[in-house]
């Protein structure tokens, strides 16, 4: 196969519908045996729970499909749909039917140039040949048809791909912006692999919310490479001139080297130069060889005809002159250069006498100039009054003259400064003025992101100018401004914590969760579980996790149970109902991990690892819990604080950064700028329930609410939140509960 290019254009939090494109990367080995796995996919609308269910169709069919038997890949092709009816139909036992009405798909499994393929729901599929189109899937004018659980893909379809042929596989909606003919020709006259781009561009320029996804696949073109043309040398003819095109092109090159106002090149030639005639040396006075060189020693040159005396025609190489004989290299290293070096050292010898005496001269000069000066000024004077008087008063017009014009020139240069100088102070003022007026009407419609950019660069402005650019009212005046725009922009509620319960001495209180009305935590030195009501603080102690006292965190796992991280890295699990709990091993694939951070979704629990940089994600495997890997890219989490997980995983750095992450790969979230600004971080609330995100910033002693698409919305202070170690929000009954030492405190929540 020549080219396997997916299209995917899909936003988590904005698209119409939940879209996903997976082609497998299968090991060397597998592919030469089964070819490459993928598929395209649509579910419409778009749910938090579509991206599980893909995230399972695509793990579960990647390992069906290499993990068969069978070494022909239309027969694993085969098993491998069946196994996934199968799946899908257990799928459908646990999340209902309602998706599978919901879902578009297509299958496929490529080797060398055959392809198979199978669907269901309303995805289109063409397969391009030169001008012809033809439509495999039949899906353009098909009328929607109920699923059956039990048998999704009901049929598969195979072929090759030959010469110049495409298949493509998409979404319906491609046909809303582009005709048949166009996709063909964007498909068919792109470069190989370059047409999902191209498409991609288009449909970038799209303002709405919809999600496009394709998959194109090519068979590779031949190409047949050109005959490499013999360079034939062409002899000088005589009468001709003595020069080739080639030797002119030489003495260019070496003119522009020349004329290169660089070092490099002539000391490159000058090593090179010394290289070469030491070797020569070398044999002739060393080795009692030869002075020619074997070619094999040589840099390759090009060799152009050299005429000589006497009109004999010789080969030499361009641009080196012929090599010195062993008389020529004796003359040279024992009469010239000592002739060279003597007739140069005599004329130093010569020269020493008249720069000593120069230096003198130089040093009496120098020496004697200080007492000079005051006598040459009073012989000056002497002659000025020893002028007659028609002349004195010329000297003194004169010398009035070029004072007055020198201070004039003095003074105009003063006044320009000052001018230029307060002009520039008056635009940074006038720029001051007009970024609060911008700031203010940026909030009025609800762009607070730009106001609070603008009005930071107005308060460096104005702390920027010097104390006497500005009047100091003025600058008062300009501070309080920019203060009160600013405060509009920060969303600051004083919080009124409510204390809810307080646990006797000795208690130390690990985790917050909230479940059916009831908050719960658990006793770090005890293991003791309390439950304790939301709305009146009744407690009481319904378990005592078993095993060893010590537990670092705690989570919610599903609507009826907790499940806690031990110290000593077991998980325990404690049903709300029930008096003891199972403590069970997790197993983890580094042995120095150092955990953080703990939550479940879909019967699953995430954590960081710290010390190894790694999201860890645990399911059950046989009594415990097994951690593998869950990024599949390399992302540096080392400084994590706190995650949570809707979906996706949001992880809460130690410096107040938030970073998403979907199906093991970086999505970009940027938290709006908040004044004071966010710059750490010690937990993080984000699950399905919650429609926002909270962050608990023990240092700036706040909690601050953020949409899940990174918009601020307020931040809630009160000077006790210093010491609080861990929250819960409920958002139906708008309350925030923190774990504040030994107590559970709530404050109210406001609307947005």
């Amino acid at each position: 196969m020549g080219s396997i290019d997916k299209l995917l254009i899909y936003d988590a939090t904005r698209s119409r519908s939940t879209t996903h494109v997976f082609i497998a990367r299968p090991s060397p080995a597998e592919e030469r045996a089964l070819g490459q796995l993928g598929f395209v996919a649509e579910l419409v609308p778009n749910e938090r729970i579509y991206h599980e269910l893909l995230s399972r169709l695509q793990d579960f069919l990647k390992a069906a499909y290499y993990t068969s038997p069978e070494v022909h890949a239309h027969v694993a092709f085969e098993h491998t749909v069946q196994a996934c009816n199968r799946y899908i139909g257990e799928l459908a036992a646990d999340f209902g039917t309602a998706w599978l009405d919901a879902l578009s798909m297509v299958l496929f499994a490529v080797r060398d140039h055959e392809v198979h393929f199978t669907d269901v729901g309303q995805l289109v599929g063409f397969i391009m040949h030169d001008k012809h189109v033809v439509d495999l899937l039949g899906n353009q004018r098909a009328t929607t048809r109920k699923v059956n659980p039990l048998k999704a893909f009901t049929s598969i379809a195979s072929g090759s791909l030959k010469g110049s042929d495409a298949i493509l596989f998409g979404t319906a909606n491609l046909l809303d912006f582009f005709s048949v003919e166009k996709l063909r020709r964007t498909v068919v006259e792109a470069p190989l692999g370059g047409a999902a781009r191209q498409l991609e561009t288009t449909l970038r320029v799209d303002p709405t919310q919809a999600a496009f996804a394709a998959v194109i696949l090519q068979a590779s073109a031949v190409v047949i490479p050109d005959r490499p043309q013999e360079t034939q040398r062409q002899a000088i003819l005589p009468g001709a001139p003595q020069q080739s095109m080639d030797a002119m092109l030489a003495k260019s090159a070496q003119t522009q080297a020349l004329l290169t106002p660089s070092v490099w090149p002539a000391l490159h030639r000058w090593l090179k130069r010394t290289a070469q005639g030491g070797r020569v040396l070398f044999r002739s006075w060393v080795l009692r060889k030869p002075t020619r060189i074997s070619p094999a020693l040589e840099p390759e040159r090009e060799e152009v005809l050299e005429v000589r005396p006497r009109n004999r025609v010789t080969f030499a190489p361009s641009g080196v002159a012929p090599r010195p004989t062993t008389s020529a290299l004796r003359r040279t290293v024992f009469q010239t250069v000592p002739q060279f070096i003597w007739q140069r050292s005599r004329q130093a010898l010569r020269a020493t006498p008249k720069l000593l005496s120069a230096v003198q001269r130089l040093a009496s000069v120098v020496r004697k100039t200080p007492q000079q000066i005051p006598a040459r000024i009073e012989q000056s004077v002497t002659d000025v009054q020893a002028l007659p008087r028609r002349s004195k008063l010329l000297v003194y017009g004169t010398v009035g003259v070029a004072a007055v014009f020198a201070l004039s020139l003095i003074v105009i240069g003063l006044q320009r400064q000052r001018t230029a100088t307060a002009k520039a102070n008056q635009e940074a003022i006038t720029s001051v003025e007009q970024a609060v007026e911008q700031a203010r009407s940026s909030i009025i419609y609800g762009d607070e992101d730009r106001a609070r950019t603008l009005l930071r660069e107005a308060q460096a402005k104005l702390e920027g100018l010097a104390e006497k650019a500005i009047k100091e009212e003025r600058r008062t005046e300009l501070t309080e401004a920019i203060s009160s725009t600013l405060a509009q922009t920060r969303h600051e509620v004083a919080a009124t914590p409510t204390v809810v319960k307080t646990f006797d001495v000795g208690v130390q209180p690990v985790g917050l969760v909230l479940l059916g009305g009831s908050l719960y935590t658990i006793d770090g030195a005890t293991n003791a579980a309390y439950a304790v009501t939301a709305t009146d603080g009744e407690t009481r102690q319904p378990a005592t996790l078993p095993g060893t006292p010590g537990v670092q965190e705690l989570t919610a796992y599903g609507s009826g149970a907790l499940m806690a991280l031990a110290t000593n890295l077991d998980v325990v699990e404690q049903r709300t109902a029930a008096r003891t709990g199972t403590r069970v091993a997790l197993t983890l694939p580094n042995p120095n991990a150092n955990l953080v951070g703990f939550a479940s979704y879909n019967a699953a629990l995430y954590t960081v690892d710290v010390a190894n940089s790694a999201i860890l994600r645990a399911t059950r495997s046989g009594s415990g819990f097994q951690a593998s890997a869950w990024l599949r890219q390399e992302v540096d989490v080392s400084t994590a604080a706190d995650l949570a997980v809707d979906g996706s995983i949001y992880v809460l750095t130690r410096n107040g950064e938030v970073l998403k992450f979907t199906q093991g790969q970086r999505q970009t979230l940027t938290l709006s700028a908040i004044e004071p600004p966010l710059q750490s971080g010690k937990r993080i609330a984000a699950d399905v329930n919650l429609q926002n995100l909270y962050v608990l910033d023990t240092t700036g002693s706040r909690i601050v609410a953020f949409t899940k698409a990174g918009k601020f919305i307020n931040q809630y202070v009160h000077e006790s939140f210093s010491n609080a170690s861990a929250l819960t929000v409920d958002e139906r009954n708008q309350k925030i509960y923190v774990l504040n030492g030994t107590s559970i405190q709530r404050i109210d929540v406001q609307k947005e």
